[in-house]
């Protein structure tokens, strides 16, 4: 009798919670409110939000599932975790351990491996390259090599590491997984996709397992060899900072997977779709090669210009700046939710509100961006230009790994066009169309590019478009 009582009470009091909460937001002014619920079954997801702007304004609001979600289009703000004390220490850690803990070695290793990147590519010279694959064995390479250190080139552990990583970012972005965001409640129902998922991801955290224990079996007090050695001195010491917490090996367990997942597919993406641009465009690849040769010498493919002397390429930072601006890292920013209740141009935002900056739709809104859908990196060798581009976000959420992504993408793009002219692998030029229904990054149609040592008698590479 007691239970038939409380399976009567629980509908009750979800009736009364869904009315207390409708009733507070009355006296609310809301952004308004788009209809439906299955807006993120859309193709282009970020292009259809922005659509949505020209009849709702730049701020509004979607039922996605059974949660409200507010899209920004002109506002941008370790990843999904909520703030706190302890969020921002375990965030100060990991970003120190890229920026100090790695500070002298992370240029080096970029680029090392970018030069053994380079000379597999000269061995094949001229045959049709899936070179997005390329670039994500590249990158993973990278960033295992500066979390672990070295000792997994030893091992050779790269192709098992790099097998894992693919396969839970293949997973993750199945359709399958990602219909449980619209309609949460089907995550109770049967799902192979899900059960695949969460192999991946036991295989994932055995390795990092692995890791750790042998990292803390040779830790030396006052030395590290790479980030995991860095954030393991980390947590050893206690927190300075008042009320928040003690953080624990399973943060640096956490961290290690963040800079592990984020920090493969998002710059080989991104490096991809540079490729494809210059494809589209051979005379700012043309140009580009100039700037290189007049900084560097024709054929000086051992020379290098230092990252901290980037300047010296404006062409090069305008055009990765342009890349970054019509392919965003993540074109919808990770979700953020409100601690607090706040106000933007004008409208209520409740606390425990989800906001969703469009970093895309920002990116290509007229009212800021001359000829917005147009591949022109010279827009950027304007002066003040690159201050408005939010690739990495901004703020207390911006990409922590956007350092070592921006040197990644100079390095790997002056050593690319130091010594190889990009062709089409036939008569047919890539597509500039994303995939339709990604999840989290903007990928590209698979295709292919002849990569043509220079000075080979490379012919023109195509008709800009």
């Amino acid at each position: 009798m007691l239970l038939l009582g409380l399976l009567l009470l629980l509908p009750l009091l979800a009736g009364a919670r869904l009315l207390w909460n409708w009733w507070k937001l009355r006296s609310l002014h809301l952004p308004p409110l788009a209809p439906g619920f299955l807006h993120l079954l859309q193709p282009d997801l970020p292009i259809y939000l922005l659509g949505l702007t020209q009849k709702f304004g730049p701020i509004y609001r979607l039922h996605l599932g059974l949660q409200d979600k507010l899209v920004s289009k002109n506002y941008p703000d370790l990843s999904l975790g909520d703030y706190s004390l302890l969020w921002k220490a375990h965030k100060k850690l990991t970003r120190s351990a890229l920026l100090l803990g790695i500070r002298d070695s992370m240029e080096p290793v970029v680029e090392q491996l970018t030069q053994e990147f380079c000379e597999r590519m000269r061995a094949q010279p001229g045959t049709p390259v899936a070179i997005e694959e390329e670039f994500s064995l590249l990158t993973c390479s990278i960033i295992c090599y500066l979390t672990f250190g070295d000792k997994i080139k030893e091992d050779n552990l790269m192709p098992a590491y790099y097998k894992c990583i693919q396969e839970v970012l293949k997973t993750w972005s199945h359709w399958s997984i990602q219909i449980v965001d619209v309609i949460p409640f089907l995550r109770f129902f049967p799902n192979p996709g899900l059960r695949r998922l969460k192999q991946a991801i036991e295989k994932r955290d055995h390795i990092v397992e692995k890791q750790l224990r042998q990292h803390k079996a040779s830790l030396v007090a006052g030395q590290w060899r790479d980030m995991m050695d860095y954030m393991l001195q980390g947590v050893a010491q206690p927190s300075m900072e008042e009320g928040s917490g003690q953080l624990l090996e399973g943060h640096v367990h956490m961290a290690a997977v963040d800079l592990l997942i984020g920090g493969t597919e998002t710059t080989a993406n991104t490096l991809s779709w540079a490729v494809v641009f210059l494809l589209h465009h051979p005379e700012i690849q043309q140009r580009l090669q100039e700037e290189l040769d007049h900084e560097l010498g024709p054929g000086a493919s051992s020379s290098r210009v230092p990252y901290k002397d980037r300047a010296r390429l404006p062409l090069l930072n305008a055009t990765i700046a342009e890349v970054l601006r019509l392919r965003p890292v993540v074109p919808l920013a990770l979700p953020h939710r409100t601690t607090r209740p706040s106000s933007i141009s004008g409208y209520d935002i409740p606390e425990g509100t989800v906001i969703i900056p469009n970093l895309q739709g920002a990116h290509l809104d007229e009212t800021v961006w001359e000829r917005p859908h147009e591949f022109w990196p010279d827009r950027f060798l304007e002066p003040g230009k690159n201050s408005r581009a939010l690739a990495f976000g901004c703020g207390a959420r911006v990409c922590l790994g956007e350092p070592l992504a921006r040197l990644e993408l100079f390095v790997v793009l002056t050593r690319l066009l130091q010594a190889f002219t990009l062709l089409p692998s036939g008569d047919a030029l890539p597509s500039l169309q994303p995939l339709p229904h990604c999840s989290v990054i903007l990928k590209m149609q698979p295709f292919q590019v002849r990569l043509q040592p220079r000075g080979m008698g490379a012919h023109s590479p195509g008709q800009s478009q």
